[in-house]
């Protein structure tokens, strides 16, 4: 297989697509984590002239505060339009960069944002990992976050139910690690075979 196969790994917030990823990390394939990736952009310096412009508390030495950058983002609607106008295309420039250097011919790339961006279409294929909305709120406020912000958090993303309809499999996790394990191997068996059957064919 010459041609590289981009899978889209994607799920709202709680989901647990973290740990399907980490799953297919285990199972040997390359995955990108879009959002340690999309961290090393705050670092560009059009990012931070633009923080030092409109919220320099989230500046610390030479350092970003990616917390206090993140509660701004998700509770100021107006500052995150602005704030995703600089760095939206800043972060599909260098998940471009990182795909193009990666010798691989499938790669998962882990983000929570893909239909958000817009980008779903430049995968091959795309994966959503699906939980109950009760069950998102319960795993995020037992990570410590306030309902206020997993509210704001779930709001700011496409339903669900909208993403399932554009996806090629949908991986249910609601249920023991043992059980998703097993809808995760299923999964990308038939991904391997789809890919085969286009490869021979």
């Amino acid at each position: 297989m010459s041609v590289k196969i981009l899978i889209g790994l994607t799920g709202n917030a709680g989901s647990g697509k973290t740990t399907v990823a980490d799953i297919l990390r285990n199972m040997g394939f390359t995955v990108i984590d879009a959002d340690k990736e999309a961290h090393k952009v705050l670092k560009r310096e059009e990012v931070l002239d633009f923080l030092k412009r409109e919220f320099p508390e989230c500046i610390k030495g030479d350092e970003v505060d990616r917390k206090m950058l993140g509660d701004k983002v998700f509770m100021d609607p107006k500052f995150k339009e602005k704030y995703e106008r600089i760095v939206r295309p800043l972060v599909l420039e260098h998940l471009k960069e990182v795909i193009q250097r990666i010798p691989d011919n499938i790669i998962v790339v882990d983000a929570a944002l893909i239909y958000e961006y817009g980008v779903s279409e430049a995968f091959d294929i795309m994966v959503v990992v699906w939980a109950p909305e009760e069950e998102l709120v319960r795993r995020l406020v037992n990570r410590g976050m306030p309902e206020d912000k997993v509210k704001a958090i779930l709001r700011s993303q496409i339903p669900q139910e909208e993403k399932m309809k554009y996806a090629d499999f949908i991986i249910r996790n609601y249920g023991s690690l043992d059980d998703v394990k097993k809808q995760v191997v299923k999964v990308f068996r038939s991904i391997m075979r789809k890919l085969e059957e286009i490869e021979l064919g």
